[in-house]
């Protein structure tokens, strides 16, 4: 199993995060765990945090087949893997995203 923490940033960041959290608990699969969406406010910014437990990189292809669906104006979805690994969604292939899971995976 890893973990991550699924970062939304910006205009609409919590409407966003829930929509995402949706998508990602009709995909989950055995063993697979979506927190409920966690709003961090400051006077600039929202942030809205999903904690994620998984057991494959398919849980990479659902973030990433939501975030190229959508690519929502003015939003930013980082993911903090467990190991360190920080990822930018919107500048990684899907192939990259799924090794940083499946590296987070094998790393348990």
């Amino acid at each position: 199993m890893g973990s991550a923490t699924v970062e939304v940033s910006g205009v609409d960041a919590a409407q966003w995060a829930a929509e995402l959290r949706a998508t990602l608990v009709s995909k989950a699969r055995p063993g697979d765990n979506v927190s409920s969406v966690e709003l961090q406010r400051s006077p600039e910014l929202v942030v809205a945090v999903i904690g994620l437990v998984f057991a494959g990189a398919q849980t990479a292809k659902t973030i990433w087949d939501w975030w190229h669906s959508h690519r929502p104006e003015g939003i930013t979805v980082t993911i903090l893997v467990s190991d360190g690994t920080q990822v930018d969604v919107s500048v990684v292939s899907e192939a990259e995203l799924e090794i940083v899971f499946q590296r987070a995976v094998s790393r348990r």
